[in-house]
């Protein structure tokens, strides 16, 4: 964002961290801004920061969605745009965070929620006039990929978990990469914004990798098959089946070529037929010009 500076000019007149406390400045914090105590409470700070856009990048809580739910509602109620990160609202709130929004008279983005920075709700709802989304599958969770091949490898599953918390990618808690409920959040996230479903994590037919070895890894791997966490969803009749579960793939499959922290999702449109996004090897700056390119598109909007 840093980089866009002077084409996008921009302020971030405040930061509010649990470890370093809050920071204020009308004019624009530095990159290394002079943190003080932190704010006593969300709203102490958004009155006293005031800005434009609000934007929430606290960790997920796959089971309520909060604080950030809380923190985004206390951002519509002072008539603040919100942009987040974390996919918890969408998957527990979608449909109320949205009618506040425009009750509030607000805009509402969320880009980064599911693949980084990668297009996904916008291309939708840009680029897709007209199409109907009947379904999804997707390679959403890169822990698991980085887990299963540390696993084809013959190493344990601790050791694949440790792979991946030393580049960054897993949950603060790594069991809900595992036990498949970050790829539950972001299926019941896109399936709310996507397929006009009503559901939360816990709707979601959900089945972890954790039982997995070494030797059925490798076993897989002389039959030329590997393992990927996948997850679906299409629409039955008037409601919305959604799984996430280990499968069993062939190495040629499209699928199985989605390693480390790469993703992709794949759409089932009623007039594209199946389009998708694949996102290679993204990290933290993919996260960041997510939620950059959502500021922009809501100061092009307004």
């Amino acid at each position: 964002m840093e980089k866009q500076r002077k084409v996008y000019p921009f302020r971030i007149v405040a930061a509010h961290t649990l470890r370093h406390g809050s920071a204020f400045d009308p004019r624009g914090l530095p990159v290394e801004p002079d943190w003080g105590s932190r704010s006593g409470s969300i709203e102490e700070f958004l009155d006293r920061a005031q800005p434009d856009v609000a934007i929430e990048i606290t960790t997920l809580n796959p089971s309520t969605g909060e604080p950030a739910i809380s923190h985004i509602r206390a951002a519509f109620a002072r008539q603040m745009h919100v942009v987040t990160a974390n996919k918890g609202p969408i998957a527990h709130a979608y449909a109320a965070l949205m009618h506040e929004a425009r009750v509030a008279g607000v805009e509402f983005r969320f880009e980064s929620t599911v693949m980084d920075g990668a297009p996904v709700f916008n291309l939708v709802r840009t680029n897709l006039p007209g199409c109907k989304v009947r379904g999804f599958t997707g390679i959403l969770n890169s822990t698991t990929n980085v887990v299963i091949e540390a696993l084809r490898q013959g190493r344990t599953l601790a050791e694949g978990i440790e792979d991946a918390q030393k580049i960054g990618i897993a949950e603060a808690d790594a069991t809900f990469d595992i036990d498949g409920w970050d790829a539950a959040a972001k299926a019941a996230a896109l399936a709310n914004a996507l397929l006009g479903a009503n559901v939360t994590p816990l709707d979601v037919d959900r089945r972890g990798i954790g039982k997995l070895t070494p030797e059925k890894l490798m076993e897989l791997k002389q039959q030329g098959k590997t393992i990927r966490l996948v997850a679906r969803a299409r629409i039955v009749g008037d409601g919305v089946k959604l799984r996430v579960r280990g499968e069993v793939l062939e190495e040629t499959d499209i699928l199985a070529s989605i390693r480390g922290t790469s993703n992709i999702l794949l759409l089932d449109t009623d007039l594209m037929g199946e389009v998708g996004t694949v996102e290679l090897s993204p990290g933290v700056e993919q996260t960041a010009y997510g939620v950059f390119s959502d500021v922009i598109d809501i100061a092009r909007t307004v």
